[in-house]
């Protein structure tokens, strides 16, 4: 068979391959592969005219390494090495056969793909090339924890990420890296060092080329990598994709990001000492798609990803169903410090060890306005006088986190009023039916589906088991032996559970919630086994597995919002005194006494702050709105005068009582304090645009289909 036959043939079976990989081995390594029109789409944005080596070292079945090839083949090149790493032997076996067809197509003088982990310092010493000019990747976007010990764990992963910078760099840029790797959270999920190693494979003056979720600019454990980016990096471009989006079973947007790496002279200065460029942001509509290319339609000619890519690096000319616009460096900085700034890892990186902590009393910096925002408002708009969260004293977090719902939470089945009542379990337990102690059960809000009753006064039917004060009559000694313990701390000894609550305690102490691990029970759950606390001193006392921590503001919050939302961004208020929210909800309340619920509540309502909740959230694949509160933190507000939230707390109670006009009015006190100097009726007109922009913004998060 000819070469240039072998290549189709190859790639013609490329789908059907990553198709008949185990559903679970997919899942696990997160095999869901690039393609080749997206892969093409990156690489023609990305491929220099004189890039000769090439990696992926994440490689898969070889999409886009067969890409670069192709783009370097269509521009008259040939790619000198065509190098790929992939953990899973089979896979890692399909992607050397399409690499020798290539090469043997003329695509490459030379290729080589590795079995094994990218991040073993051996892997990569093998590969005896000190930098490439492309890396282009999608990295893989799963937990450690589904790794099964193939070397991919937390501590294998650091371990080898530290040994190759350490091995490839020498001087203050060793020590920035380093300082990186150290710095990323364990509980980051692998993409982090995967896109880390990528950037450090990249030679100076190279260029890296990587397909990501949106989640890269919001979620807290990827700021590591924002910082990299602006650090070591010029970024050139991001292009997003709309709905229905470029990944069909995706549950979030996809970027490409681009970017050259910086020689060391440029960039040991700290981010802080510099002028950044802006970057372009292009933003690829599913009608800008033709024939067999993501902008075929937009780019009709022979060659659409070329003629992309071109008009993507010039300044003029618009075309259909694609959006051109500066994504602006200096103020993606400015939002990154905010968040940063108290990290260690990041005061070492940017030479700040001493600094002092951010927006101390003597500090009197603005608050940065995220840019999703600031596109949200009118031409002309100027915010002015704004501030942080954290500077205002709201608190954002998540709800009620169990560890075990099937336990923790059940349902009335029954009167409530009494000292005891009667509840049902979950369907682990048979819907079984038991009688609790009153004192022993919280109301807890766990659905979206019950805000509504929530809203008109209706407590939800679900109760929390909260038996930090019952213990199992065999647990009984170690709670008398601590009577000394308990009465030193001024509380009350636990009592002995009721036999049909004992009962269903045991019952669930026997029951192994996964089918595959028939010896792991509840109690040894991660989430629950950490309630246990065994006196060794004779000062603490005992705690058991089926008792939740003591609950906290972030459970018991003033206001919330779901962290799924299906419209446009919107809080709830709760009740006094508050019941329990559940972790599907993002939690807000204040440390100051001067913000009251009806405040916060009448601040969160205004069309500024939910246009702000928009931009920061995260679209996901169905249309619906993800809002963490990582997301919500962003938020910036006006600095407000002890008055200013008195106002806003009679607003709330109004809004809160159903007056139809409450909604208007806190819409024109906050933006008249966000963007002074502004008369009635241009805020009227800020107000009108913003919550047509919401709209807008929601309308195009539901899912479309491509027009056939």
């Amino acid at each position: 068979m000819p070469a240039t036959d072998a290549v189709g043939a190859i790639r013609s079976s490329a789908r059907s391959f990553e198709e008949s990989l185990p559903p679970a081995q997919r899942k696990r390594l997160g095999q869901f592969f690039t393609g080749l029109p997206l892969g093409a789409l990156l690489a023609h944005l990305a491929l220099d005219p004189v890039a000769r080596t090439v990696i992926d070292p994440m490689a898969g079945h070889g999409d886009l390494l067969d890409a670069a090839a192709l783009t370097a083949q269509a521009r008259g090149a040939r790619i000198s090495r065509l190098h790929g790493i992939e953990l899973d032997s089979e896979t890692a076996a399909f992607c050397g056969r399409r690499m020798a067809a290539l090469q043997a197509d003329e695509a490459a003088e030379s290729s080589h793909v590795l079995t094994g982990s990218a991040f073993d310092p051996a892997a990569i010493a093998a590969l005896d090339t000190p930098g490439y000019d492309l890396v282009i990747t999608n990295p893989p976007y799963v937990r450690y924890q589904s790794q099964n010990g193939n070397g991919a764990g937390v501590g294998d992963v650091r371990r080898g990420l530290s040994a190759i910078v350490d091995a490839r760099m020498i001087g203050g840029e060793r020590t920035l890296w380093q300082t990186l790797v150290d710095g990323y959270s364990g509980l980051a999920d692998l993409s982090i060092p995967a896109w880390l190693l990528s950037a450090l494979l990249t030679r100076p003056g190279g260029r890296l080329a990587l397909v990501v979720p949106a989640t890269w600019r919001s979620r807290d454990y990827a700021d590591v990598v924002r910082y990299l980016l602006l650090r070591s990096f010029r970024l050139e471009y991001i292009v997003a994709d709309t709905q229905p989006g470029w990944f069909s079973d995706a549950l979030v947007r996809t970027h490409l990001v681009i970017a050259r790496r910086l020689s060391w002279d440029e960039a040991q200065a700290p981010v802080s000492g510099r002028s950044l460029l802006p970057a372009t942001w292009l933003q690829v509509a599913p009608a800008a798609a033709g024939r067999e290319s993501l902008v075929g339609g937009a780019f009709p000619g022979s060659e659409p990803e070329r003629d992309f890519a071109a008009w993507a690096g010039a300044a003029n000319g618009d075309v259909p169903g694609i959006e051109r616009r500066p994504f602006v460096l200096d103020e993606e900085w400015r939002t990154l410090e905010q968040r940063l700034a108290r990290k260690g890892w990041f005061q070492k990186a940017e030479n700040r060890r001493d600094a002092l902590p951010l927006f101390s009393a003597g500090d009197a910096r603005r608050a940065a306005i995220p840019e999703g925002l600031r596109d949200m408002l009118p031409p002309g708009a100027v915010p002015a006088h704004l501030q942080t969260l954290e500077q205002a004293g709201i608190r954002v977090s998540q709800g009620l986190r169990s560890g075990c719902n099937r336990f923790f939470y059940v349902t009335l089945a029954g009167d409530d009023e009494g000292e005891t009542v009667t509840v049902e379990a979950s369907d682990s337990f048979q819907n079984m039916r038991f009688r609790v102690p009153a004192d022993a059960l919280r109301p807890v809000l766990h659905r979206q589906a019950d805000m509504q009753a929530f809203a008109s006064g209706h407590l939800p039917a679900t109760r929390a088991l909260d038996l930090s004060d019952w213990v199992l009559p065999e647990d009984q000694p170690a709670v008398t032996e601590a009577t000394e313990a308990y009465r030193r701390r001024g509380m009350s000894v636990p009592r002995v559970m009721p036999p049909e609550l004992a009962s269903f305690v045991r019952l669930v102490a026997r029951y192994a919630p996964d089918p595959k691990e028939p010896a792991r029970f509840i109690p040894d759950l991660s989430a629950v086994r950490t309630n246990v606390r065994r006196p060794t001193n004779g000062r603490d006392v005992p705690r058991f597995w089926y008792m939740l921590p003591a609950f906290t503001a972030r459970h018991l919050p003033s206001i919330f919002t779901p962290r799924i939302n299906h419209g446009t961004p919107s809080v709830a208020l709760n009740t006094q005194p508050p019941v329990l929210i559940d972790a599907n909800f993002s939690t807000l309340w204040a440390d100051e006494k001067r913000w009251t619920a009806h405040a916060l509540y009448a601040l969160f309502h205004s069309s500024w702050s939910r246009a702000a909740m928009e931009a920061a959230g995260t679209p996901l694949g169905g249309g619906a709105l993800k809002l963490e509160a990582t997301h919500i933190r962003q938020v910036p507000i006006p600095a407000l005068s002890d008055r200013d939230r008195e106002r806003l707390a009679a607003l709330g109670q109004q809004l809160a009582a159903g007056v139809p006009t409450a909604r208007h009015q806190i819409d024109m006190f906050i933006l008249a304090v966000s963007l002074p100097g502004m008369n009635e009726n241009n805020l009227k007109d800020v107000a009108r645009h913003l919550d047509s922009r919401l709209e807008a913004a929601c309308v195009a998060r539901q899912r479309t289909v491509h027009d056939s």
